[in-house]
């Protein structure tokens, strides 16, 4: 049992030892998908902000779990006249890095990830040409998110972090209903994924 406990102890020392913390941010572009299109649907860029820690387990292998608040969201225009039709939603948001990569000496280290992730919406609002019209919670069909991305990053000087990834959210964001805000609007836009591209900086300390 004393064996036990202190390979576990020198586990957790070794984990920790090789442990950062950091924080990150940058940039969340939405890919619009709609079962049902009644209007030309063009991309809204968001951002995200947060914390984060890496676990290296080796030169290969890391983990790095994250929590961002996170915004997205979808911009409606060319409806029957009308300019900017904007629902923004933002997520606590709890992604999981597993890396794995390589390095090249202590300059830079290269390396891809998968991310599942889960999220639960905090805010959303609606708003027509830059007017806030709601907070247009009936439009969310679900606060709670989920899905996983796929990505590369490279890591200099063991302190910064530069990253790109897809994500799949595999969620359903948006069951909107047109006549809510358009006079004449028929029809509803459901099943957005808000899935997407997004780009992360990280500083590690």
């Amino acid at each position: 049992m004393k064996k036990l406990i202190v390979i576990v102890a020198s586990l957790l020392v070794a984990v920790s030892a090789h442990a950062q913390f950091g924080i990150m941010g940058g940039i969340t572009s939405s890919r619009t998908d709609y079962k049902e299109a009644y209007t030309d649907v063009k991309n809204i860029t968001q951002y995200h902000v947060g914390i984060t820690y890496k676990f290296a387990l080796g030169r290969m292998f890391a983990i790095q779990p994250a929590i961002l608040y996170n915004m997205k969201g979808v911009k409606l225009s060319e409806l029957k006249s009308v300019d900017g039709l904007d629902f923004k939603t933002g997520y606590i948001e709890v992604p999981v890095q597993l890396q794995v990569g390589f390095g090249l000496g202590d300059v830079a280290r290269i390396y891809g990830f998968a991310e599942p992730f889960i999220g639960y919406a905090v805010s959303n609002t609606v708003s027509l040409s830059g007017k806030n019209l709601t907070q247009g919670w009936e439009d969310v069909k679900s606060k709670l998110e989920y899905g996983v991305g796929l990505g590369i990053g490279v890591e200099l000087i063991k302190h910064v972090q530069v990253s790109v990834k897809y994500f799949w959210n595999m969620g359903e964001q948006y069951g909107i209903d047109l006549k809510n805000y358009i006079n004449g609007a028929v029809g509803t836009i459901g099943s957005q994924k808000a899935s997407g591209i997004a780009a992360s900086v990280a500083l590690l300390f």
